[in-house]
C-alpha cells in the first residue's frame, strides 16, 4: 500500500477546508503521468487544468486542487489560485520537513550533480530529490510538494531563463546548502550580459537559512558578499582542490577536503568537466557533515542522466547522447572530449543550434563550429549555423531534413557519433532514440550497452 504523503486532515488545515476528506499519496499537474491516489493540481498555463479533472478522475486520482467549480466526483480543495495553492503546499512541506535541504544552480550540469548527490545519499538515508527538469516557477514548488516529511536529506534544481526567477525560488526552498556549479553563457538572451546572468546565479544563496553555506566556484567567490562559503577547483586555493588527477577510463581523482583529509575517487569518466562537478559534490558531503569514506566506492558508479553525454555501443558504432541540451561552453566541452577519446573509426558530430543567447549568437556558433574543426565529419542543424555552411560542414535546417537511413548507412566500423544541440533540436524530437533504432535496424545490432 502506498504511503500517504498528505493526510486529509493536513491539507483541511492547511487550506481550511474542514470537509475535506481525502488522504493523497503524491501531487501531480499532469493527467498523463498521474498515479492512483494522487492529488491533482488544476494549474493554468497554455491550458486551464480544469478541463482535464475528468481525466484525473479517470485516472485514479484521490482528490483534486481547483480555483472554479468543476463537474466532478472528486473531492476538491477550493483555492482563490491554484498556482498560489501549489506554492502553499511546497512551502508547508518545507516546513514541516526536518531535513537538511540543499539548493542547487548552475548554467550546465545541475541536473547531473543533483543526480549525483541523490544517488550518494540515499545510501546514508531517506532522500528525496527534483525529477526530471523539474526547476522552473511550478517545477521547484511541485517537487517540494512531493517530500516526504520524513525526509533526512531534500536535494532541489532551481533554474533560470529570465531575471528575478532565482533568489523567490531559493527563498521558498529555504536550503541549508546553496550550490552554485558554473555560470556560462546559457539562456542569456533574456540578460542585460553575463553579469547580469552571474548575478542571477548567485542569488541562489538568497534564501539560506540563517549560518546556511554557499558552494561555489573558486573562480566566483569575491563576487559573493554571504558570510559561509565553500569553495570548489582546480586551483590551489580552492576548500575543496583536485590535487591530483589520472585521467583514462577509469579516472583516479585525488581531492583535497578543507580539513586537510585527502580522498582519491575512481571515476567512470574522464572528462574535467564532470570532475568540476565531483569536486562540488565532495563539498556538498562536507558542508552536510558527511564522512566521504562512507560513500566513495560508490563513485565509481556514478552514471549520467538519459541525455548528458551518455555513450550508447550499437555493434561497432558508439553514440553519444548529449542531446538534452546546449551553450557554446558545454557544446565545445563535448566536441573536445570526443576529440580526446580514443575511436577506431571517424570522429562525426551533429551539431544543433544554440538557442536564447541574444547578441552572442553569431559568435558562439563560430566558436563552435572553430571548436570541431577537428572532427572527421560535421553535420549542423537550425538556422544559427546557417550562415557557417563550408564544404567541411553538412547544413540542415532542422533534423527532419536529414535522411536517417542514408546516415546509417554511411557510417564504418568504430565511428563515434556525437549529438549535441539545444533541447528543441533533438532532444524534443527523441532523435537519439530514433537514430538508435535505425542503427539497429539497418547494421543488424540490439542497442547495446549504454554508460
Amino acid at each position: 500500500m502506498k504511503q500517504v504523503l498528505w493526510p486529509a486532515s493536513e491539507l483541511a488545515a492547511l487550506f481550511d477546508d474542514p470537509d475535506f476528506r481525502a488522504d493523497v499519496t503524491g501531487v501531480s499537474i499532469d493527467t498523463r503521468t498521474l498515479a492512483s491516489g494522487e492529488l491533482f493540481i488544476a494549474l493554468v498555463d497554455a491550458r486551464d487544468g480544469h478541463e482535464f479533472v475528468p481525466a484525473a478522475a479517470a485516472a485514479g486520482a484521490a482528490a483534486a486542487m481547483v480555483h472554479h467549480p468543476v463537474s466532478t466526483d472528486l473531492p476538491c480543495l477550493r483555492v482563490d489560485d491554484t498556482f498560489s495553492g501549489l506554492q502553499r503546499l511546497g512551502q508547508a512541506a518545507r516546513q514541516r520537513c526536518g531535513g537538511r535541504i540543499v539548493a542547487i544552480t548552475g548554467s550546465s550540469g545541475k541536473t547531473t550533480l543533483r543526480h549525483w548527490t541523490e544517488s550518494i545519499l540515499r545510501l546514508l538515508d531517506q532522500t528525496h530529490a527534483s525529477t526530471g527538469s523539474l526547476n522552473n516557477h511550478w517545477g521547484v514548488p511541485l517537487s517540494l510538494s512531493r517530500m516526504p516529511a520524513d525526509s533526512r536529506f531534500g536535494i532541489l534544481e532551481i533554474g533560470t531563463n529570465s531575471p528575478g526567477e532565482i533568489a523567490p525560488l531559493s527563498r521558498l526552498v529555504a536550503p541549508h546548502i546553496s550550490v552554485l556549479l558554473n555560470v556560462l553563457p546559457a539562456h542569456i538572451g533574456n540578460f542585460d550580459g553575463m553579469a547580469a546572468l552571474q548575478a542571477e546565479k548567485l542569488s541562489i544563496a538568497a534564501g539560506l537559512e540563517p549560518d546556511g553555506i554557499f558552494i561555489l566556484p573558486t573562480a566566483l567567490a569575491g563576487a559573493s558578499a554571504h558570510g559561509r562559503k565553500l569553495t570548489f577547483g582546480f586551483e590551489p586555493e580552492s576548500d575543496v582542490c583536485a590535487v591530483g588527477l589520472k585521467e583514462g577510463i577509469p579516472s583516479r581523482l585525488d581531492v583535497r577536503m578543507p580539513d586537510g583529509r585527502r580522498c582519491e575517487l575512481m571515476l567512470p569518466f574522464a572528462s574535467r568537466e564532470r570532475m568540476g562537478t565531483v569536486l562540488a559534490l565532495m563539498a556538498i558531503l562536507y558542508a552536510l557533515d558527511v564522512d566521504p569514506s562512507r560513500v566513495l566506492e560508490a563513485f565509481s558508479t556514478l552514471s549520467l542522466p538519459a541525455g548528458r553525454g551518455n555513450a550508447h555501443q550499437i555493434g561497432d558504432i558508439v553514440v553519444i547522447d548529449d542531446s538534452y541540451n546546449a551553450n557554446p561552453a558545454s557544446s565545445k566541452m563535448a566536441i573536445q572530449t570526443l576529440l580526446g577519446s580514443e575511436v577506431s573509426g571517424r570522429r562525426i558530430a551533429l551539431l544543433g543550434e544554440l538557442l536564447e543567447l541574444g547578441d552572442l549568437a553569431a559568435s558562439a556558433h563560430q566558436e563552435v563550429i572553430e571548436a570541431a574543426s577537428g572532427l572527421d565529419i560535421i553535420y549542423t542543424f537550425g538556422e544559427g549555423f546557417e550562415p557557417l555552411q563550408n564544404a567541411a560542414t553538412c547544413f540542415y535546417p532542422s533534423v527532419a531534413d536529414l535522411d536517417l537511413d542514408t546516415f546509417v548507412n554511411a557510417l564504418q566500423p568504430g565511428d563515434h557519433v556525437l549529438v549535441k544541440g539545444s533541447n528543441k533540436v533533438f532532444w524534443k524530437h527523441g532523435f537519439v532514440d530514433n537514430l538508435l533504432k535505425r542503427i539497429g535496424a539497418l547494421r543488424g545490432h540490439d542497442q547495446g550497452a549504454t554508460h
